[in-house]
């Protein structure tokens, strides 16, 4: 059993009360992790205040030199690293090998912005001169989910440091460890003591705590829309920035003149990490014309995917959980219920382990709770349509719009789907996955704010504005 102690202001700091994580894979018990009560979260947003008056002054050059520190050391460590990672998430070497790899871009990518960080002039009269700047916040919260803890930890605080804010990070403690080893990282490449804190702990405990604290300048939540709602009503007093992601219910439409290969290669993606993924096409609209030929080659390609209990052999990870992997068979059970018609997959392979074999399930109506609820597992609905403006009502018909996919070799078909699909990001004849160079908005209730590219940067700053008086006259 390996133990994860709690960070804070660059010490570690071990607590009576722990809890075990399991590998998904086989429920077998891999770690012992502390949990933080309210004390230990106020210890560390205290830490992270205080550490605050000097990161906040240290030049943006040298910030980002900090930052090109932690990335080169999250490489040095990506084989432990993402062994733990696939201890806790049941994902193999090789994905867990991509996700460090994916954290150290993220840093490694802020890190080349941290002087680029800037305000503008504003031309007035003669007499005076203005200009604004961009200042941190202060101490940011976040809250890590899950399913991808060390990617989508660094997405956020990674921009969040190189504006000059400290950082107080939550981790999920149904897989805590790969954060850990992030902030271990962050120690042992020098970044100051206070800046990066790790507090684990219940989301009812230590989680609520953050989000409580008075100090607290902004707060960065992945997960379920009714924790983030709860979020944003325990901060309406005190107007701070928030970063809510919430989930999705994506739309993959594939037209009859689609590269039928490549879209069908598109639609299972969404079996990647058992499909426990926010923005997964999990949502699939053919037209009719093709319909019967292209759910071939989609369910062709579902059967030939291996289910395995080694993370390592398997195409189709574990769910995180045995109460995810009961949640996603009572879907699909009430998908059967509804009418409609199981094409692959659609039960649970054996006993050890929190598998579910990824499953395709056609003729369902579009009000079923499997067409219209987040189930964050392998499970992919298909639908026929006849025409652009049908499918367009019936993909935007959720309350959910992070992403959505078209698959088209007409360019002036793709750019009118696109123009009308309620979604933060389009993609087209590719279902490519969120990269740091690009922003990752959210509509309707997947939430608010935008992490990636220079948008994060506007976000973890405040604009200040300075208008003087100047006399211009020579002497």
């Amino acid at each position: 059993m390996r133990e994860y102690d709690l960070l804070v202001d660059g010490e570690t700091l071990s607590r009576s009360e722990t809890a075990t994580v399991r590998d998904p894979s086989s429920n077998q018990p891999v770690a012992s992790i502390a949990l933080a009560d309210e004390s230990d979260v106020a210890s560390a947003v205290a830490a992270a205040d205080s550490a605050f008056e000097e990161w906040r002054t240290v030049d943006p050059v040298t910030r980002g030199h900090h930052l090109r520190d932690v990335a080169d050391e999250l490489r040095a460590r990506k084989t432990e690293i993402a062994e733990r990672h696939t201890e806790e998430t049941g994902r193999s070497l090789s994905d867990s090998a991509r996700s460090v790899e994916y954290a150290a871009e993220y840093f490694e990518y802020y890190a080349g912005l941290t002087h680029r960080i800037t305000g503008e002039t504003v031309p007035l009269s003669h007499e005076e001169f203005d200009y604004t700047r961009r200042e941190p916040l202060g101490v940011t919260g976040h809250i890590i989910p899950w399913n991808s803890p060390l990617l989508l930890g660094s997405r956020s605080i990674a921009p969040a440091l190189a504006c000059g804010n400290t950082v107080v990070a939550k981790p999920a403690q149904l897989a805590p460890m790969a954060v850990h080893e992030l902030g271990r990282a962050a120690s042992d490449a020098g970044l100051p003591d206070g800046v990066l804190n790790i507090v684990s702990g219940r989301g009812s405990t230590a989680g609520e705590a953050l989000v409580t604290n008075d100090r607290i300048s902004e707060l960065t939540f992945t997960g379920s829309k009714a924790v983030g709602l709860h979020i944003r009503e325990s901060v309406s007093d005190r107007l701070i920035p928030l970063n809510l992601e919430l989930g999705g219910k994506s739309p993959n439409i594939v037209f009859a003149d689609a590269d039928q290969e490549a879209a069908a290669e598109g639609a299972v993606k969404l079996f990647n990490n058992a499909g426990q993924s926010c923005y997964a096409g999990t949502r699939l609209f053919v037209a009719d014309g093709i319909y019967d030929e292209f759910i071939d080659r989609v369910v062709s390609r579902v059967e030939a995917m291996n289910v395995q209990r080694d993370p390592n052999e398997t195409d189709v990870s574990a769910l995180i959980s045995p109460s995810a992997q009961s949640e996603v068979a009572s879907y699909v059970d009430s998908a059967r219920e509804a009418g409609g018609s199981i094409s692959a997959g659609g039960r649970i392979p054996f006993e050890e382990g929190n598998f579910y074999e990824p499953t395709v399930i056609e003729d369902v109506p579009d009000d079923a709770a499997v067409s219209c609820e987040e189930i964050f597992g392998p499970v992919l609905t298909v639908y026929r349509f006849d025409s652009e403006r049908e499918v367009v009502e019936r993909a935007n018909d959720t309350e959910y719009g992070l992403y959505a996919g078209v698959w088209t070799s007409d360019l002036d078909r793709a750019n009118r789907i696109a123009d009308h699909l309620e979604a933060g990001t389009v993609t087209v004849n590719n279902y490519a996955s969120p990269i740091p160079q690009v922003p990752f908005p959210a509509y309707k209730q997947s939430g608010i704010g935008s992490e990636y590219a220079t948008a994060a940067l506007h976000h973890y700053t405040k604009v200040k504005n300075v208008r003087m008086s100047v006399d211009r006259t020579l002497r």
